[in-house]
């Protein structure tokens, strides 16, 4: 998993929406794959403008995501997101501002309002 502060080093260096585009369409390939089992009816996220298949594990008390979308654009999200969560506890995640943490990553004039209600159907599951 990348680190959020050089996603977000690399996200805040852009000057256009074009770099966004394409700086999430780079960091979309470093997020692995989920293989076609793991893609079910129960991991997919409703409220997607595109296919989001997010997967919880529970390890000592710990919580690890696993996240995947059709959209290349979706998977550099997905990624920024994770790289946020993973390996955190659930009172911690309960705790933290996502919304706030993803508009410091420049991604709001990314999120049309479909793929806002997404994100935050994302943000949820993660937090509940």
């Amino acid at each position: 998993m990348m680190d959020y502060l050089d996603i977000k080093q690399q996200l805040q260096a852009c000057r256009s929406k074009e770099d966004t585009f394409k700086t999430l369409v780079t960091l979309s390939k470093s997020l692995s794959r989920l293989s076609a089992e793991e893609k079910t009816e129960e991991h997919k996220v409703k409220g997607c403008e595109s296919s989001v298949w997010l997967i919880v594990e529970e390890r000592q008390g710990l919580r690890y995501f696993k996240a995947d979308s059709d959209a290349k654009l979706m998977r550099g999200v997905l990624l920024a997101i994770l790289s946020l969560v993973d390996g955190k506890n659930t009172n911690d995640l309960q705790k933290m501002d996502l919304t706030h943490q993803l508009t410091e990553l420049n991604l709001s004039s990314y999120l049309t309002s479909s793929r806002s209600n997404g994100v935050l159907g994302i943000l949820k599951r993660i937090q509940a």
